[in-house]
């Protein structure tokens, strides 16, 4: 028997004759129950345990679906398909407060007895969404739905073993304009097929053929700093990457907008639709180039509320202005765009000496590595909240080796092949007997050498890591000089630690001085967990970030520091406001909170560097175009010495579909052209290895 639930606009005839009807079907089945004291949780692969404030937690799963080119979604229609009774009776566990991480315990069991009384179907709503957003030109439907059905007072549960959501979409004159965006480098394609359910959807969007001319990274800069960046702009030079430098003065006096933050970005836009840049490094602190404050509410306790959240998501995803309805408000839901379409990171400097600091430790980190050292992660958690207990290890551990927890999949440090260290709060007899780890030993682990330092725990403004503004100091951190040390990244949940608003915030203070940090993403307000899970907002965006850097069997190539804070939050979207209420909650929060400090070209290093088949370009080990392909891709790739190299590729199951060997290659630069014809439409694995040494990428074949 077919139930229909229908998130549906009456269309007229007119509006129908024009309609688009775009399917997918999703199938559940084995349910796992976990027991939680009296209550349990019910999850399926690939979904997510969310629910309102004090009502059962139900497992949802995301969609993230194309519309055709110049199209908007009109509605959406979920038909649900064999119904299923799981044997029992349940008390379904309640969703608890989803906190700030630092705001202290409140000893308060939610539970909202009414809902639990209710003789009736729970949800009367499966979904969230369908919420609209773009990625470079391409049109996203994204939301969340749930394929259980729950009658509290009775205890059944039933779940859909079939779930077909029906998405109608319709031309409008707005959406041809975003085909304005439609990008031209291989790595946009790459993000959006990878996004999206339905790829083949691409196929019938217009390509956008290379251009001949233009750069890939703009630095905004006031003109006494201009020069400065000289150092940065002739590295990246000397990799492949070309850099333009212009000043907030010119664009100022050239570009329309109501205020500095509109012309900066409306530049920003311009500038990606003619010359198809790829990486926005904003320099200076908010004094030279000021920030977009974001609203947002979190329904947590008794609510939540900031319309100034430092977000410099506002530079970095470029559809429409944020603020349509014009009021005070910028970021509302309905007038936000979740999805990137460049990378951004800020240089929050205030004088030449600190951009001096800054722009060397980004040199030097990519030149001059200090080798043996570039796979030593630091694991760093502190003890979050007593009732029920919450550990900040429980979400940092998540970040080594790949992991399904929550509902979703992440690629995470191969904890076989890095050297982790941890440095954690821990338990030593219940209830209360804790061991904290101090400042004194954690500044001693960080002297000792670190690639990339993960950090859940409490902050504030000035501080972090259990250090204060007046911790961080180049004497401090002597061994973290560039030389005896690499410069290390970070990574924090931590509350404030970058509120960069503020003069000056402790993360700032960490990027700016001649030692220590190098780069780090960090949040300008309140970071959230989960109470007693181990799943927040903010560990979300954190293992989607690890995961793009450490993604090697899709089709993401992630090298630097922008496109992996891009692509977390691509990933993350079709998770924002999932739990359905009308205010958006906590993970709409951290995706406008969490900002990069430092050099988006930056490549981070998570392996050691190696000499047999050497970096094409920047930021890659293996250059690949075009890509996507409908019939012939060249490789570009450097020998070290003459040789041969075999090449395998592999499709998404991991199974080898293609060996060859050319031989007689020249040291230096080769290249190579591979016929895709024969192979169908899909994203394929590449290995090149040479006398010992490999390279790896990834090609998508199209029709």
């Amino acid at each position: 028997m077919k139930k229909l639930f229908l998130l549906f606009c009456f269309l007229s005839l007119a509006v129908l004759a024009t309609a688009t009807e775009i399917t997918k079907v999703y199938y559940f089945s084995n349910p796992t129950v976990t027991q939680a004291g009296t209550y349990q949780t019910i999850r399926f692969d690939n979904t997510m345990l969310r629910g309102k404030q004090g009502e059962p937690v139900l497992p949802f799963a995301s969609f993230a679906l194309l519309v055709p080119p110049g199209e908007y979604v009109r509605g959406m229609e979920i038909i649900t398909e064999e119904e299923t009774t799981i044997p029992g009776t349940f008390t379904i566990y309640p969703q608890q407060p989803v906190m700030p991480i630092s705001i202290g315990p409140t000893g308060k069991f939610e539970k909202n007895e009414a809902v639990y009384a209710l003789n009736a179907s729970y949800p009367s709503f499966r979904y969230s969404g369908p919420n609209m957003q773009y990625l470079n030109g391409y049109g996203f439907v994204l939301g969340t739905f749930t394929p259980l059905k729950y009658n509290p007072a009775k205890g059944t549960v039933s779940y859909f073993r079939k779930v077909t959501l029906k998405i109608v979409s319709q031309p409008y004159d707005f959406c041809r304009e975003e085909l304005m965006f439609l990008p031209s480098s291989p790595a946009a394609l790459q993000r959006v097929h990878d996004l999206a359910q339905n790829p083949e959807m691409m196929n019938l969007y217009p390509s956008k053929p290379a251009l001949k001319t233009g750069y890939q990274a703009l630095i905004i800069t006031p003109s006494q700093f201009v020069t400065g960046f000289d150092e940065l702009v002739n590295y990246y030079s000397g990799k492949g990457v070309s850099a333009q430098v212009v000043s907030v003065e010119s664009i100022s006096s050239t570009m329309p907008g109501q205020d500095l933050q509109e012309k900066i970005r409306n530049y920003i836009i311009q500038e990606y639709q003619s010359n198809g840049i790829e990486h926005v490094l904003l320099g200076g602190d908010v004094e030279h180039i000021p920030y977009r404050g974001f609203y947002c509410y979190v329904i947590s306790g008794s609510g939540y509320m900031d319309d100034n959240i430092p977000a410099d998501l506002y530079y970095s995803a470029l559809d429409g202005n944020w603020n349509a309805n014009g009021n005070s408000w910028w970021g509302e839901p309905g007038e936000d765009d979740l999805l990137p379409d460049v990378s951004v990171a800020r240089m929050p400097f205030s004088t030449a000496a600190d951009l001096e600091h800054m722009v060397h430790k980004s040199v030097s980190y990519q030149s001059n590595p200090v080798v043996g050292e570039l796979k030593r992660p630091f694991f760093l958690a502190e003890f979050l909240y007593s009732d029920p207990m919450t550990w900040g290890q429980d979400y940092i551990e998540l970040l080594a080796d790949d992991h399904t927890d929550n509902g979703y999949f992440t690629h995470g440090i191969p904890s076989a092949d890095n050297d982790i260290t941890r440095l954690y709060d821990t338990l030593i007899s219940p209830p209360s007997n804790i061991y904290n780890w101090d400042a004194p030993t954690l500044i001693a682990q960080l002297n000792q050498g670190k690639s990339f330092i993960h950090h859940c725990g409490h902050s504030n403004v000035d501080y972090m890591m259990r250090l204060y503004n007046w911790d961080i100091t180049d004497a401090n951190f002597s061994q973290v000089d560039g030389v005896t040390h690499n410069y290390e990244l970070m990574y924090s949940h931590g509350c404030l630690c970058g509120a960069f608003d503020n003069d000056d915030c402790i993360a700032e203070k960490c990027v700016t001085i001649t030692n220590f940090l190098v780069g780090g993403v960090f949040n300008s307000r309140y970071g959230w967990f989960d109470q007693g899970l181990t799943e927040g907002p903010s560990a979300h965006l954190h293992r989607e970030f690890i995961s793009a850097l450490y993604n090697d069997t899709a089709s993401l190539n992630v090298f630097t520091f922008g496109e992996a804070q891009m692509v977390s939050k691509i990933k993350t979207a079709p998770w924002v406001d999932i739990s359905g209420e009308f205010e958006p909650g906590a993970q709409r929060w951290c995706h406008y909170c969490c900002n990069a400090f430092g050099d988006p070209v930056m490549k981070i290093w998570t392996d050691e560097p190696t000499t047999g088949i050497a970096p094409a370009s920047s930021g890659s080990k293996l250059s690949i175009s075009p890509n996507p392909s409908a019939g012939e891709t060249r490789l570009n790739f450097t020998l070290a010495s003459a040789g041969s190299v075999k090449i395998c590729m592999f499709n998404n199951l991991g199974q080898l579909v293609r060996s060859e060997t050319i031989n007689d290659l020249r040291a230096g630069s080769n290249s190579y052209l591979l016929d895709l014809r024969e192979l169908p439409e899909g994203v394929y694995s590449l290995r090149l290895e040479s006398a010992g040494n490999v390279a790896s990428g990834k090609v998508i074949r199209v029709n």
